[in-house]
């Protein structure tokens, strides 16, 4: 399929563009839908462990010509089920694949900046470490008036960004926690259609979670419907949602019971307003920022905060 960047008010002459500019250009579409791809796959942007060569082809980019009237660059690259094929096809089932087949590498690019800047999604395809990479993608603007137009003349919507869009992705990005290593004890439920992907249910709900390249995918065929221990990185999403990157799976001792809670998706600033409600103190901090220094002597800012 056959997509256009136009950049209006750009920088460079008509028809040009600038070599480190197309670099960054080119390094955001295949970081961003890497990303993509992988959370659709697999539950998170940016797993651990080596790229296999099948995804590689499957998200390969080609510029194919530049042309004048602004600057408007013309790509190209082909839909999943071209290049898929072989891997996990099972995958295009589930209710939330369906149409994975149809989407290309720029198809997920674009979708991923429209769900992080449309308050109205669910935002199913988002985490903390692609905001990351779509928020670097305002690296590519060599002007705060230049805008950015990409689409094509089919089923894909057009995305327009200007430089001011990354401050919401910004703002996004910093309210998530960054990814923490987890205990979780909890039953496993198998989804189907996929031997990497499980659920685990908690006391507390149910938890998302994908087998890390540590665990072979058939060592989870004799867990299904047992309680469990297992360890891994949480990985935050928008909607107080996690996924958790599996590294070890075992049978739970008694005192496991302790990690049967679903980890809470809270930022450090959550996380002590929640403290101070709890224990029903007020946050004297509050009290003196942006009054320091001053007037105050030490001792006396030391007896603020332990009022």
């Amino acid at each position: 399929m056959t997509y256009e960047i136009k950049i209006e008010k750009a920088h460079e002459e008509q028809g040009t563009v600038d070599l480190g500019r197309l670099s960054k250009i080119a390094e955001s579409i295949l970081r961003i839908s890497e990303g993509a791809l992988n959370i659709r796959l697999k539950g998170i942007s940016h797993p651990r462990g080596r790229k296999s060569d099948i995804l590689h082809d499957a998200l390969r980019v080609s510029l194919t010509g530049i042309n004048q009237g602004s600057t408007i660059l013309f790509l190209s690259s082909k839909k999943f089920e071209e290049t898929l094929n072989s891997y996990q096809l099972d995958l295009f089932r589930q209710e939330a694949q369906k149409e994975l087949s149809q989407h290309t590498p720029v198809s997920l690019f674009i979708n991923s900046f429209i769900e992080a800047m449309d308050d109205t999604s669910g935002m199913d395809f988002i985490d903390k470490q692609l905001l990351g990479e779509l928020k670097k993608f305002q690296n590519a603007f060599q002007n705060d008036n230049e805008v950015f137009i990409i689409s094509n003349k089919r089923s894909t919507p057009l995305l327009e960004i200007k430089k001011q869009d990354f401050k919401k992705i910004r703002t996004l990005e910093e309210k998530l926690p960054e990814p923490e290593p987890v205990v979780i004890n909890g039953k496993v439920e198998e989804l189907k259609h996929s031997k990497l992907k499980v659920k685990i249910e908690t006391s507390e709900g149910i938890v998302d979670g994908f087998l890390s390249e540590e665990i072979p995918s058939d060592e989870i065929a004799s867990y299904w419907g047992k309680n469990v221990t297992i360890t891994g990185n949480a990985h935050y999403k928008p909607g107080e949602r996690m996924t958790i990157e599996i590294d070890k799976i075992f049978e739970p001792d008694t005192g496991d019971q302790y990690f049967s809670k679903k980890p809470r998706t809270e930022t450090v600033e959550q996380q002590i307003q929640r403290q101070q409600r709890e224990k029903g103190t007020k946050n004297q901090l509050s009290d003196i920022v942006g009054k320091w220094p001053g007037d105050e002597d030490f001792e006396k800012l030391i007896n603020m905060l332990n009022k």
